[in-house]
């Protein structure tokens, strides 16, 4: 019979893992990414031996959180997709997108510490996804037809800002715009034009301009 304990050797050092990285979230969330590999090794109670063994360095622990950050974002908008309708979907996205952001702020802060590589991460991660919600309810035609997946971010950091700024207030003031901007978003009869969006190549411009907006 096999031994077990390779197995469960396997499942505490995930284990570990995931420990030192939901610690490394909450500390920089709430001391920024000044924040120690002491600090954190303590907030998960671990050594810190154990966290450069598992991460290398603090550099490798950053990039292993946004890495995963990004993953469970990814995989709430295939739950979102999933449902019956595209208009569901989309709808679904941005209650997610609002939700991630007012509650990961030390995410919004490590996209900040290497824009480029940040932004090309979330363009072949994220952006596929989105853009085929956003055309399936197009197709149904549930929702401007000059609605683009770049627009999800810009438009729902704004909200997200409103709950991270206004203690006591500001999450129901944000799902307040939230749910407005969802009622927006169907197709209406509108003489005025509509500015172009956001181009794909001047996202990590404006990450850069939200970065020295805080």
């Amino acid at each position: 019979m096999s031994d077990p304990t390779p197995r469960v050797l396997r499942k505490d050092a995930a284990r570990n893992r995931d420990d030192v990285l939901a610690a490394a979230e909450r500390v920089f969330a709430r001391e920024g990414l000044g924040a120690s590999v002491e600090t954190i090794a303590r907030e998960s109670g671990v050594g810190v031996g154990t966290v450069y063994r598992r991460f290398g360095s603090k550099a490798g622990l950053v990039d292993a959180l946004f890495t995963d950050r990004v993953s469970e974002m990814a995989d709430a908008i295939r739950e979102c997709a999933a449902v019956g309708s595209g208009r569901d979907a989309l709808h679904r996205v941005l209650r997610v997108y609002v939700d991630f952001q007012s509650h990961n702020r030390a995410v919004r802060e490590l996209l900040l510490i290497d824009i480029e590589h940040g932004a090309e991460h979330l363009r072949a991660e994220i952006e596929p996804l989105l853009s085929a919600i956003i055309d399936r309810a197009k197709a149904e035609q549930a929702v401007r037809a000059d609605f683009t997946a770049t627009d999800i971010p810009l438009l729902t950091h704004a909200i997200a800002d409103i709950a991270t700024r206004m203690p006591g207030i500001g999450a129901e003031l944000a799902r307040r715009h939230l749910e407005l901007l969802i009622k927006g978003l169907a197709p209406t009869p509108d003489d005025v034009p509509v500015p172009a969006p956001l181009p794909d190549a001047r996202f990590g411009e404006w990450l850069r301009a939200m970065g020295g907006a805080r």
